[in-house]
């Protein structure tokens, strides 16, 4: 019967590199620590770790190398990515047929093996050599510049880096290093796919809805859109940028060998224990394609109405509001201002196993249960008028469209309304009162649109004030009417909040978001001044008065007074 082979510690026991008292020692910490056996007994100073990789060696039968006198091919270098190699500690060293020797301190590193063989497509054999020694051969043959940018990768994996602006020397300098040293040939497809997951797990980490990669003459910008807002991430050296843009149209099933039109495309990623969808779109520019990466969470929990922002009363109203049969609902509001948020916290409302509720948008951003949803696809000949037509031959009780463009759509969801279906849908107005006057200039005769709409609901969004770093500090409101008449005539100071800037909102003084709405609720009185076309001023001074309409910039003043948002933030969205 052969006998049991020791283990790699009884070995040095038995070679007298280790007494008996020292190898407890240095098991009992290598599991405490989790690092390899080897490692433990360099760093407790037992031995020296050209004799531990020697013994390490010739108990596994390898052959060692001491790396300060082998003279390494460049050649032979060439045929592992630096990526590779500096990730693993590992060197090539010589191919002799189709089998490549690779020097590494850990023979039982088989993942790195693994990524070998498939990177060289030969048979791998392995040679044991110091970890110091393989990192200076690493930094000879493949240059120390890209010691820097794979310094800076980890502090963005480590969180360190990324997010708003950082005014610190180090971190200017470093970017400034990358810009300038780093080397074409150093960019390889590895790399990039490493900079492209590292960049995503930053913007999650930083609950950034978008990612911009900005090309300039000289590097590639990297910018995240936090809360509304663009904050550079970073700047990565210009020699990655066609690798990171080839990875990411490859991800994306888009054309990578075309650079001269715009692109749309997408993919779905497991990240931090979550699935994402990733919208992307590239578009020419003339120091390289410009690539925006649309964040969506498919796992996050979809927003309620209660979660929106709404004040008590409006909320109320709302709610009363959508409960009806029939009848337009209108959602307006300029770009990012919420508006698909809204709808889909509507959806999420309404939706029962009673109700056959059927969407068309464009495009759809995420998926609800129950609901039957589609897409427009101009080159299939979907577009939201012809895939409406086709969505009242299938027995809805409501419908969803993501935006009315045209007379042709406009009309029709006129005509589902008056035949018993709630509609509810998006424009692009400053306030609620103007979606009347939107709609009269798309060409819809206003006694359909007294008769159809039941409520228009306009929105923005405002930063509100990080928990973390809220301060409060006190303004005299005499001759003042920045917070309203009713506040300007108060007497003594107010009391308003701001955030300080911490390192939880990355010194911005905001974390997270709000809505401020304006309800206007279609009652008699409106509906009689729509088929009289009357003025938008008209209509909103009447609905202020007769329909309780509180104005967006009323309802964002209530929301500072609370302390939820600042008077800066509301000035900046509701004008």
């Amino acid at each position: 019967m052969a006998e049991e082979k020791k283990s790699f510690g009884d070995f040095l026991v038995r070679l007298g590199v280790l007494s008996a008292d020292q190898l407890r020692t240095a098991s009992q910490e290598q599991k405490q620590r989790g690092e390899r056996l080897e490692q433990t007994i360099v760093r407790l100073g037992y031995a020296k770790e050209e004799v531990i990789l020697q013994g390490l060696a010739d108990y596994f039968n390898l052959p060692y190398v001491d790396l300060d006198t082998y003279l390494i091919d460049e050649n032979i270098v060439k045929t592992i990515p630096e990526d590779l190699a500096r990730r693993h500690t590992l060197i090539p060293l010589f191919k002799i047929g189709n089998t490549l020797t690779v020097a590494m301190p850990d023979p039982l590193n088989l993942l790195a093996l693994d990524e070998v063989r498939n990177k060289v497509k030969n048979d791998v054999e392995i040679a044991i050599g110091t970890e110091k020694k393989i990192k200076k051969a690493i930094e000879q043959h493949y240059g120390a510049a890209a010691t820097v940018f794979e310094s800076t990768l980890q502090q963005m994996a480590q969180g360190s880096v990324g997010g708003l602006p950082q005014e610190s020397t180090d971190y200017r300098k470093t970017h400034d290093l990358i810009a300038k040293d780093v080397r074409p040939g150093a960019m390889e497809d590895a790399s990039a796919a490493r900079v492209l997951d590292l960049v995503m797990i930053q913007a999650i980490r930083d609950r950034a809805s978008d990612i911009h990669f900005e090309p300039d003459e000289k590097n590639l910008r990297v910018r995240l859109r936090i809360d509304g807002f663009l904050y550079e991430s970073l700047t990565l050296p210009k020699p990655i940028q066609p690798a990171i843009t080839s990875r990411i149209k490859i991800l994306a099933e888009m054309d990578i060998a075309e650079t001269r039109l715009p692109q749309d495309g997408n993919f779905n990623v497991k990240m931090e224990k979550r699935g994402f969808e990733i919208r992307v779109s590239t578009f020419p520019t003339i120091y390289g394609e410009n690539v925006v990466l649309r964040i969506l969470d498919q796992t996050s929990p979809l927003f309620k109405l209660d979660d929106l922002g709404f004040s008590g009363e409006m909320l109320k109203q709302f709610k009363q509001l959508v409960r009806k049969t029939n009848g337009i609902i209108l959602v307006t509001g300029p770009t990012g201002s919420g508006k698909t948020t809204t709808l889909y916290g509507l959806l999420n409302m309404i939706n029962s196993k009673d109700k056959n509720i059927i969407t068309i948008e464009d495009p759809v951003e995420y998926r609800l249960a129950l609901i039957r949803q589609t897409q427009i696809n101009p080159k299939a000949g979907i577009s939201f008028a012809t895939g409406l037509r086709s969505i009242l031959r299938q027995d809805p009780d409501i419908i969803m469209i993501g935006e009315i463009r045209d007379l042709e759509t406009s009309e029709i969801a006129m005509q589902a309304a008056l035949t018993g279906h709630l509609v509810l849908s998006t424009l692009h107005t400053n306030d609620a009162p103007e979606a009347i006057s939107r709609l009269m200039d798309i060409g819809v005769e206003p006694y359909l649109i007294s008769s159809c709409v039941i409520g228009v609901l306009a929105q923005r969004l405002v930063r509100t004030i990080c928990p973390d770093c809220k301060a409060s500090y006190q303004i005299d409101t005499k001759g003042t009417s920045d917070l309203g008449a009713d506040v300007s005539k108060s007497k003594g100071p107010l009391t308003l909040y701001r955030g300080k800037g911490c390192k939880n909102c990355k010194q911005s003084g905001f974390r997270g978001r709000t809505g401020i709405f304006e309800l206007l609720l279609v009652n008699d009185e409106i509906k009689k001044l729509i088929s009289e076309r009357a003025s938008v001023q008209v209509i909103r001074e009447v609905a202020k008065k007769t329909a309780g309409m509180v104005p967006l910039r009323e309802d964002g003043l209530e929301k500072v007074l609370k302390g939820i948002t600042t008077l800066k933030e509301v000035d900046r969205v509701a004008y």
